[in-house]
Order: C-alpha cells, then sequence, then structure tokens
C-alpha cells in the first residue's frame, strides 16, 4: 500500500484548510477594525442606520460558515477517502475485471466480448496508448471470447505496450457502436490521490475503485 501517496494526498488539504482559517482570521479582524472606524467617525447627526452594521455582520458570518462548512467537507473526503482505500487494499493480489487498457508482453490475456445479437459482422479493432488505431480484423459476431496475445491477424505481433481493444458491430449497414473487451488484471497497489481510491494493475494500469464489475481470487 502506498503510504507516501497517502501522505501527499491528505497534507494539501490540510494546508489549504489552515490557510483557509488564517485567512478568515485576518479578514475578521480587518472587518471588525474598519466596522468600529465606520462607527466612531459617522456623523453623529446623521448616524447610520443600525440594520446596515446587521446586514454586513450576517454578510460576514454567512462567508464564515461556508469557509467552514467546505473545510468539514475536505475533513469527510479526506476520511471516506481513506477508508475506501482501507478496503480496497484487502484487494491487492486480487483479479478484477474491467474494460481499461490490455497489457501486450508475449503472455495470453482472456478477452470477454458483449456483441449485440443483432449483429451480423463484428470487427476487433485495437489502438495504441495515443489513441491511434494499430489493428482492426473480422470477427465472427457470435464471438463471445478470445485469448489474444498481441497478435494483430496477419501472423504479426503488436510492440509490448498497453492496447485499447474494442469491438465494432453492424447489423447490415446499421452501425450499432463499439463496446470495450472485458478482461481481468491482477491488483498490486492501492493509491489514494486527487480522484479517490486508484488500483494499480500488472503492467502500471491505474484503475478507478468504480471501474471495475467483477472481483475474484488470483488464478
Amino acid at each position: 500500500m502506498d503510504i507516501a501517496s497517502t501522505t501527499q494526498a491528505i497534507t494539501p488539504a490540510a494546508s489549504t484548510e489552515a490557510q483557509a482559517r488564517v485567512s478568515l482570521s485576518s479578514d475578521l479582524d480587518t472587518f471588525l477594525k474598519l466596522l468600529t472606524a465606520q462607527i466612531e467617525n459617522q456623523d453623529p447627526l446623521e448616524p447610520a442606520d443600525g440594520t446596515e452594521y446587521a446586514a454586513q455582520l450576517a454578510q460576514f458570518s454567512n462567508v464564515e460558515q461556508s469557509v467552514r462548512t467546505n473545510e468539514l467537507l475536505a475533513e469527510m473526503t479526506a476520511t471516506l477517502g481513506r477508508q475506501d482505500m482501507a478496503v480496497a487494499a484487502a484487494w491487492i493480489g486480487m483479479d478484477v475485471r474491467h474494460s481499461g487498457p490490455v497489457v501486450v508482453d508475449g503472455t495470453s490475456t482472456p478477452l470477454q466480448f458483449d456483441i449485440p445479437a443483432v449483429a451480423d459482422r463484428a470487427e476487433m479493432v485495437v489502438t495504441d496508448a495515443s489513441g491511434t488505431e494499430v489493428m482492426r480484423r473480422p470477427i465472427a459476431p457470435t464471438t463471445t471470447g478470445l485469448d489474444w496475445a498481441g497478435g494483430d491477424g496477419t501472423g504479426q505481433v503488436l510492440p509490448d505496450g498497453l492496447y485499447q481493444v474494442q469491438i465494432a458491430a453492424y447489423a447490415g449497414s446499421a452501425d450499432l457502436g463499439m463496446t470495450p473487451a472485458r478482461h481481468y488484471g491482477r491488483v498490486e497497489e492501492v493509491t489514494l490521490g486527487g480522484e479517490g481510491t486508484t488500483l494499480i494493475l500488472s503492467g502500471g494500469i491505474p484503475l478507478g475503485v468504480g471501474d471495475l464489475d467483477a472481483l475474484r481470487q488470483g488464478v
């Protein structure tokens, strides 16, 4: 578990809250000094309406409450994030199913497809880390999965790296859209950052906790 990441994620929030409290205290002191000076130097024959002072105090009180509310929300978010990470840490060494990038490193990865039943043809589309399409080959529309080791369908193998695999489906002349292939990855690390708890899978693939759809013991 990445303790350093946790510390880095929490420290900026705590620093921001501390700065907000210092700024608010300074602003409050300044406001009270200005209000006192305003009362002392007002024309005694035409004193300012007391409701004006009340309105100013109420306005500043609202700002103070808003800052405090933001502080409490930040504290709650940090606490919930640490709790989520503690739960997710138990997943280290387990396999999670997701539709993120596939690691091509010479080993075979079982892919799972969800091709619409009405499709009469389908294609396996692969893009590299930059989003460039590097492979497109036809597959049977009844295919539910296959083991893929980076082959491009012509006897060649793609260079090692991360690739996104999607299935393009068609029914006659109708384009049924593209759906990502799902596959399992091993959880190697859990980190906590600005976007919450993140699982780090084999190959360095980052995956948000909300982006997995199945969990199983490592096989």
